[in-house]
C-alpha cells in the first residue's frame, strides 16, 4: 500500500477545537472497474480507478470522556441508521481497538451522497470519523490499520486516506495514488434506487484470474479517461435495476458519450470536458426525467495538502 495520506474530504475543511470537529466528507467515482473474480476467502478481487468528487456529506465529531462510549445519529435518508448499525460506529469501534486510545465520540451525520448508489458516501464516512478520532486522540492508525480497514470496516475505506485519485486493488486494500492533469466535470445521476452491493456482486460470476496489468493510460484527462470508462457490475446491477440502463441513455442522448455506472451502482455519471457542458446535460435531462431522479453536476478533486 501507498504512504498513508489523510482523506480529501477532510483536507482544508477542518474546524476544530479541543473537544468538536466538522469534516465534509466527498463522495467518489469509478472511472474503471474490473472483477478478476472470487478469490479463495470470499471477497472478489478488483482493479479500479478512483477519483473522489465535490459531493459531500456532513459529519460533526464530539470526543466524550467515557471510554467505549459511541453514540451516532443520522439523518438525511431514510436508509442510513443511527446507531451501531452506522458504519461510522463500527469504524469509531476500530479506531479505538487499534490504538488502544481511551474515550468516546458523539457523531453526527447529516446524508448528502446518495445511498445505495455505489459512490462511497459510507465508507468516506467511515475514513473521516477515523481521521477525524485521530486529531482529537492525537493517535494515528498504523499503515497496517489503513488496510485492515477494507476488511474490518468497509471496502473502500482505504481509497480514502489516499487524497486526490488512485488505483485500488485487491479487496481495497492496495490503494496507489496518481495525479491527474486537470479536472474532470460530471453529470450524475441517481435514479432512486438503492441497490446493495451484495446482491450485484452475486450476479457476476467472473472467475479469478492472475493478469497483474493495469489499463496504460498516457495521461489522467478527459480523452484519457473516456477512452478507458468500465465498469464490470454495470450489466448485474443493471438486470436488477433497468432504470440504470434508463438513466445512462438519458445522458448520452444529452451529449455525454462518455457514461458508465459507478460503484456497485445505482448511481450513473457522464463525463465531460468543461462545468458548462456537464450544466447543459443536466438541465436537459431535468427536462424529462422521472421525479424520483436526483441529477446534480460535480467535479473531480485534486490533491489538497491539510493544514
Amino acid at each position: 500500500m501507498a504512504a498513508r495520506i489523510d482523506p480529501v474530504g477532510l483536507v482544508s475543511r477542518w474546524k476544530m477545537d479541543e473537544e468538536l470537529l466538522k469534516i465534509k466528507a466527498p463522495a467518489k467515482v469509478n472511472f474503471y472497474l474490473e472483477v478478476t473474480g472470487k478469490r479463495p476467502d470470499g471477497y472478489h478481487g478488483l482493479k479500479m480507478l478512483m477519483a473522489p468528487v465535490s459531493i459531500y456529506d456532513e459529519l460533526t465529531l464530539e470526543k466524550l470522556e467515557e471510554d467505549g462510549r459511541i453514540e451516532v445519529f443520522a439523518e438525511g435518508s431514510p436508509f442510513v441508521a443511527s446507531g451501531e448499525a452506522n458504519i461510522c460506529h463500527r469504524a469509531a469501534g476500530f479506531y479505538f481497538q487499534e490504538t488502544g486510545a481511551s474515550g468516546g465520540v458523539r457523531i453526527r451525520v447529516k446524508k448528502k451522497i446518495p445511498v445505495g448508489a455505489g459512490m462511497g458516501g459510507g465508507s468516506s464516512d467511515a475514513a473521516s470519523v477515523i481521521m477525524g478520532l485521530e486529531k482529537l486522540y492525537v493517535k494515528t492508525l498504523s499503515p497496517e490499520g489503513v488496510i485492515r480497514s477494507a476488511f474490518g470496516v468497509g471496502a473502500d475505506v482505504p481509497f480514502f486516506f489516499a487524497r486526490g485519485w488512485a488505483w485500488v486493488e485487491g479487496v481495497g486494500e492496495i490503494v496507489r495514488p496518481v495525479k491527474a492533469v486537470e479536472t474532470l466535470w460530471l453529470t450524475v445521476i441517481h435514479p432512486g434506487v438503492f441497490l446493495s452491493t451484495a446482491s450485484v456482486f452475486s450476479r457476476h460470476t467472473k472467475v479469478l484470474t492472475s493478469d497483474p496489468l493495469l489499463p496504460n493510460i498516457a495521461q489522467l484527462d478527459f480523452r484519457g479517461v473516456a477512452g478507458v470508462l468500465r465498469n464490470d457490475l454495470e450489466r448485474p446491477a443493471m438486470e436488477l435495476s433497468p432504470e440504470i440502463g434508463e438513466a445512462l441513455d438519458a445522458l448520452r442522448k444529452a451529449g455525454g458519450e462518455a457514461a458508465a455506472m459507478t460503484g456497485s451502482g445505482s448511481a450513473v455519471f457522464a463525463l465531460f470536458p468543461s462545468r458548462g457542458e456537464a450544466e447543459r446535460a443536466r438541465k436537459t435531462v431535468s427536462k424529462s426525467a422521472p421525479a424520483k431522479w436526483a441529477i446534480l453536476t460535480a467535479c473531480t478533486l485534486g490533491e489538497v495538502s491539510l493544514f
